[in-house]
């Protein structure tokens, strides 16, 4: 293991842009009237920190995000699901946690053992989990590899990695040295009025887009000026992927999905751009017990764009209900 300070970015507390980061997070949670608890958990094998947010009280769930890590685009699900006891993980790379280059890690040990670091640290074991993206191939490896802290899976948009998905070009274009520097900063927001423009790539229509609050537009603004996020989210692009799509070494295949023991539930929108619907329902048929939910008009966060049915599938299939 190489010293932390080669590969982690520790994010000062007194940073502006971390200041700003974390005010806009506090308003969208206000705006959803929830009353988050923030935790910070030392990765011992790492020496890694990262941040977790404690909503409410009822059956605890972890909540692993997508993208670079952050956790609150997650923040209009979580509304919907009164009677849990959330745990919503900001991946290292994102949401305040340390920043890292991804590069530097065996990838796949990382993740096992950082979900069951966090877990460990609340004392937790055999829980419904709810993934999306890339944090959906992290669930699904601390499920094959660790299963005994997996009861549940509820996967949101197309997992990480698995099988013929692929990211779109643009994303691809990011495994590129020096070109993925031009394409980050092209597309980096100007203000909060144009931050949700990354989401419009991911398949939302205007109609959800208009619907979310200012301050969901000033979270996605104020995290990707975080001053580790870009190191971070480059790096994560250029491990997992390469210009032709998931690299060999990092996709999940036929033979892993099917041993995955844990009943599982797929929310899947009909227009993410990482894989279709009928490519979603293939990769549910071969998991030995799978729901599959299409997400009419959803995009690659297929919970901004349905957060009342999202929150009752959910919350239903980890009841036992549904």
């Amino acid at each position: 293991m190489m010293p932390k300070q080669q590969y982690f970015l520790t994010l000062s507390e007194n940073n502006p842009r971390v200041i700003a980061a974390r005010e806009a997070e506090e308003r969208l949670f206000a705006h959803y009237g929830l009353e988050p608890k923030a935790h910070y958990v030392q990765l011992n094998d790492a020496g890694v920190r990262v941040r977790v947010s404690e909503i409410g009280s009822g059956q605890p769930i972890l909540i692993v995000p997508g993208n670079n890590g952050d956790a609150f685009p997650l923040i209009p699900l979580m509304a919907e699901l009164q009677g849990m006891r959330i745990l919503a993980l900001n991946r290292p790379g994102g949401g305040l946690s340390d920043g890292m280059d991804h590069r530097k890690v065996d990838f796949r040990s990382f993740a096992v053992e950082t979900l069951a670091s966090v877990l460990d640290a609340f004392g937790l074991k055999d829980i419904p989990m709810i993934a999306h993206s890339i944090g959906g191939q992290w669930s699904l490896w601390l499920a094959l590899d660790r299963p005994e802290y997996v009861s549940k899976l509820v996967l949101l948009g197309v997992p990480g990695n698995l099988l013929s998905t692929s990211p779109p070009l643009a994303l691809r274009l990011t495994t590129i040295p020096v070109l993925n520097q031009f394409v980050y900063d092209l597309v980096m927001p100007s203000s909060p009025e144009d931050a949700l423009r990354g989401l419009a790539f991911m398949g939302h229509g205007e109609e959800t887009l208009g619907q979310l609050s200012n301050a969901m537009k000033e979270c996605f603004y104020y995290f990707q000026k975080l001053p580790n996020a870009k190191v971070s989210s480059l790096s994560l692009m250029r491990k997992v992927n390469r210009l032709r799509g998931s690299r060999p070494e990092i996709r999940l295949d036929t033979a892993a999905l099917q041993r995955v023991q844990q009943p599982t539930m797929f929310l899947w929108g009909s227009n993410d751009p990482f894989g279709s619907i009928a490519v979603g329902r293939g990769i549910a048929d071969l998991l030995p017990d799978a729901r599959f939910h299409g997400v009419e008009g959803g995009g690659h966060l297929p919970w901004l764009d349905a957060p009342v049915a999202c929150g009752q599938w959910a919350r239903a299939f980890i009841l036992g209900d549904g």
